[in-house]
């Protein structure tokens, strides 16, 4: 992973397009940058990108992965370049139609910070050019699941057993399991309360009797 002072997206703005998307979290700029550095987890967090492998490398990684939202299979290598002093980062992708993906955490008003998030594509002039196909619809579910991971981080991160359940085991499996797991879990909560509510009656007619 490299640090370099300045670093861009490296790409004339008119000879390519953006797909862009932000969101406010309310947490200080240099840690949300911090959380952000580890791309491999950040990748993990997409809800609709299942990561098969994942090496790292000493400028980056290389992964493998399924993306539903295009029904393709992504097999690359990532150049990570990082700029400290403005809270940035680029990640350049060496296959695929998408070129890179640029991160910048920018100091919010009042509390918090902004994440923006923008991925760069090369100008597709004709719609109906085949490789209008293999453009990421993933981008705002990917934001907003990264928002939603670090609110939750900050509610229940002092939990035992918290962080290592949502940021390791659940980051670990396929999203389609994750989403599996929760609804098996949501429901289990609700048999429970449910239980609950029918022994509070069951008591109160005792009570009664």
């Amino acid at each position: 992973m490299s640090d370099k002072p300045g670093a861009t997206a490296g790409m004339d703005a008119a000879q390519e397009d953006r797909a862009r998307a932000e969101t406010h979290i309310p947490i200080d700029a240099d840690a949300l940058f911090e959380f952000v550095s580890d791309i491999e987890r950040l990748l993990r967090l997409n809800p609709h990108l299942e990561i098969e492998t994942c090496q790292r490398m000493p400028d980056g990684m290389r992964f493998a992965a399924q993306n539903e939202t295009t029904g393709r299979r992504i097999e690359t290598t990532v150049r990570v370049e990082t700029t400290r002093a403005t809270r940035s980062m680029v990640l350049r992708y060496a296959d695929g139609l998408k070129r890179a993906t640029t991160l910048a955490v920018e100091r919010g008003d009042g509390r918090g910070s902004v994440l923006v998030v923008t991925e760069h594509y090369p100008v597709i002039a004709d719609a109906q050019d085949p490789r209008v196909a293999e453009v990421d619809r993933s981008l705002i579910p990917w934001v907003n699941a990264i928002r939603r991971h670090l609110l939750d981080r900050k509610r229940w991160g002092w939990l035992p057993g918290w962080r290592w359940w949502a940021g390791r085991f659940m980051l670990g499996i396929p999203p389609r399991q994750r989403r599996i797991v929760r609804m098996i879990i949501w429901v289990s909560v609700l048999e429970f309360v449910v239980f609950l509510f029918v022994a509070a009656i069951f008591w109160l007619e005792r009570q009664g009797g």
